[in-house]
């Protein structure tokens, strides 16, 4: 399709192409007003018009983009999780990283998140109440990261080995850290986060680490 031409600048963008960049302009908008709306109120104490008004949009673009505003709350926490996945990323990726070290670094990396994006767990606390479905399946998606890292920790030699259904619990247990953490910003304490998570740490280590059979130390003892 061949594009215009205009004697004031260059061509312009084929109009199809255009359409999509400010589309997605304005989806962006409005998952960024609903995060300031939830920040300020919490998502389920604002409006729709409220919405719009911040993003500067027609209500009518809010239901074109997202069908309702529960289809925003859910589009809204996905695109929180694909934040905070991609930042945690990187620590999955690296397969020469001790399991402790990675867990270290992912614990501190999610509290520096909470911090920056408050709204998160107001969020989390909301869904897991009116759209438990919603809930349960990112809970599921974080025990299968969590699982795949234990099992990649084993493969190392890191962890000592254990069954499938071990490794499932385990991970529910792992996952259970970041509540803690996260109760402990709600309540307004304000932990020094590396002597915290180095403190969980100890005691995931005690658990978790593989140790030398006691064959060898009876061998060395020899």
């Amino acid at each position: 399709m061949p594009q215009s031409t205009s004697p004031l600048g260059p061509p312009s963008a084929p109009a199809g192409r255009a359409s999509y960049a400010k589309s997605r302009d304005t989806r962006a908008r409005i998952l960024a007003a609903a995060l300031a709306e939830a920040s300020d109120a919490g998502f389920h104490r604002t409006s729709v018009a409220g919405i719009a008004a911040r993003a500067g949009v027609a209500v009518g673009n809010l239901h074109y983009h997202f069908g309702s505003r529960r289809g925003l709350l859910q589009e809204l926490m996905r695109s929180l999780v694909a934040d905070l996945m991609s930042r945690l990323h990187d620590l999955d990726a690296d397969d020469s990283a001790d399991f402790f070290e990675r867990q270290r670094v992912g614990l501190l990396v999610y509290l520096d998140y909470l911090r920056a994006n408050p709204a998160y767990l107001r969020l989390a606390d909301e869904i897991k109440l009116h759209e438990p479905d919603l809930y349960q399946r990112a809970v599921a998606g974080w025990v299968e990261r969590m699982a795949t890292r234990i099992r990649a920790g084993i493969q190392q030699g890191t962890l000592r080995p254990m069954g499938d259904a071990e490794i499932i619990a385990q991970a529910h247990f792992l996952l259970g850290a970041r509540h803690f953490l996260e109760q402990m910003l709600q309540s307004g304490d304000d932990p020094q986060d590396e002597a915290v998570v180095d403190a969980y740490l100890s005691l995931v280590r005690e658990g978790l680490r593989r140790r030398p059979r006691s064959g060898s130390r009876s061998a060395g003892r020899a």
